[in-house]
């Protein structure tokens, strides 16, 4: 049992240390989100929009349905 548990320990940390990108350039610095006016955009404006015209849409359809 033993020499299965440290086989399996073994093979799990070389496959982690294998995935670890070393030609890729990792910073530390916090992302500049709210600073692009695209991102405020793209990432808060639209998806409210979204929901918001879902709601209506529902809303609409339970309309039609009590109407009928």
């Amino acid at each position: 049992m033993r020499p299965v548990i440290l086989f399996f320990l073994l093979f799990a940390s070389t496959t982690v240390l294998a995935q670890i990108p070393t030609h890729i350039p990792t910073d530390r610095e916090p992302v500049a989100f709210l600073e692009s006016t695209e991102n405020i955009i793209l990432y808060i404006v639209l998806p409210l929009l979204i929901v918001g015209l879902y709601f209506l849409w529902r809303r609409r359809l339970r309309k039609e349905q009590n109407k009928k």
